[in-house]
């Protein structure tokens, strides 16, 4: 029998929880390929000093309370890419040679932009003829660190990063347009049992999120409908253990059982299944999956710079609509369910057509084929 080929995939989980749901989703189909073996590990802590670890760290304050910091630093990475590259080549060379030298992968495949262009440029530098996949994680605002030229493949989700990519010099010949990759527990979970139409006999069931970090106006969101419409609510404070104390002393004693508050969850596929609508900051992976999960959204907004785009795309493509301000959520939701629910069955079929199950398995192989070219 041949030896196996080996991949080694650089995530982290020190930025929010999207980069590392991707590599769990193509995880989820490298165990089933008996020609590779995977080595994750996560970027931050195998590569990289405690400081910039917690820089890493520092995500989930910076998004929930100072979105204009985090701008800054999306703007000065984007216009400074070069500048931010190379601090990140330098601060994570010898770790990664030293890995290289002790794994020998024959690809590297990256879900994390800080973790592509320096790491092809130490490769570089250290003559290392290695082949990088970049997996992007955004599906409109894309990151110039995603787009190099030296990459042997960049994977986009839409046609949207395609251009996007395109622009910052990678060729075409270079870039596979799959999908927005989502963990195998929804697609599964999707394609083994149909979602039911919402029933008009009881109120709608509402779910309220906004990332794994729990950022956003979440109680505002809350008090705004549940005060103007009859719904029931469930709202998701996700790492956000304060938001979730406040949130249960502000709206538990004067609504009850019409609201359920939750900390991080580990079965969010099956609070969508159970959910007629969805209201979200526009994360992509908690709106693609919940695209999968075939639940009508309602994007509250997202984070300057690396999620702008995302609320437009939603309507663009009729996977949702967009709510501007805390105001008008009511009213949205009361549309929604307006003419028997016109609107939510027209995102509904809108969903079905345009999700793909596949999307993770298709990358896996990607990358898998790439490494048996070696």
């Amino acid at each position: 029998m041949s030896e196996k080929k080996k991949i080694l995939l650089i995530t982290t989980a020190h930025t929010g929880c999207g980069h590392k749901s991707i590599s769990d989703s193509l995880m989820d189909w490298f165990v089933e390929m008996p020609q590779i073996e995977v080595k994750q590990v996560d970027g931050f802590e195998d590569l990289v000093g405690k400081s910039v670890t917690a820089l890493g760290d520092s995500y989930g304050v910076v998004t929930r309370h100072a979105k204009f910091l985090w701008k800054m630093t999306w703007d000065f990475g984007t216009r400074f890419n070069e500048t931010y590259c190379s601090l990140m080549s330098t601060w994570a060379e010898k770790r990664f040679i030293d890995m290289v030298a002790r794994e020998r992968p024959d690809v590297v495949l990256t879900t994390h932009p800080m973790f592509n262009s320096s790491l092809i440029t130490v490769c570089e530098e250290h003559g290392l003829d290695l082949p990088f996949v970049s997996v992007q994680a955004d599906p409109v605002s894309v990151h110039p660190s995603w787009c190099d030229p030296r990459s042997a493949l960049t994977v986009c989700a839409t046609d949207e990063a395609v251009e996007r990519t395109l622009s910052y010099g990678v060729p075409r010949e270079r870039i596979l347009k799959v999908g927005f990759p989502t963990r195998r527990r929804f697609t599964d979970m999707a394609q083994r049992v149909e979602k039911p139409a919402y029933d008009f006999s009881r109120p709608a069931r509402c779910l309220l999120m906004s990332g794994g970090e729990g950022s956003g106006m979440l109680g505002s969101y809350a008090r705004e409908l549940m005060n103007k419409t009859d719904v029931n609510l469930t709202i998701i404070c996700g790492r956000n253990r304060q938001l979730k104390k406040r949130l249960e002393s502000l709206l538990k004693p004067k609504y009850g059982e019409r609201v359920r508050i939750l900390g991080f969850v580990t079965d969010i596929e099956n609070q969508m299944y159970e959910s007629d609508i969805m209201i979200t900051r526009g994360s992509p992976n908690s709106f693609f999956e919940a695209v999968v999960m075939n639940v009508p959204l309602i994007i509250t907004g997202a984070l300057p710079g690396q999620e702008q785009g995302n609320p437009e795309f939603v309507e663009r493509y009729g996977l949702g609509v967009a709510s501007h301000g805390v105001k008008s959520l009511p009213g949205i939701v009361t549309r929604l369910l307006e003419n028997n629910g016109a609107e939510l069955t027209r995102i509904r079929e809108a969903q079905q057509k345009y999700r793909r199950f596949d999307n993770a398995k298709r990358i896996a192989e990607a990358a898998r084929d790439l490494a048996l070219q070696r």
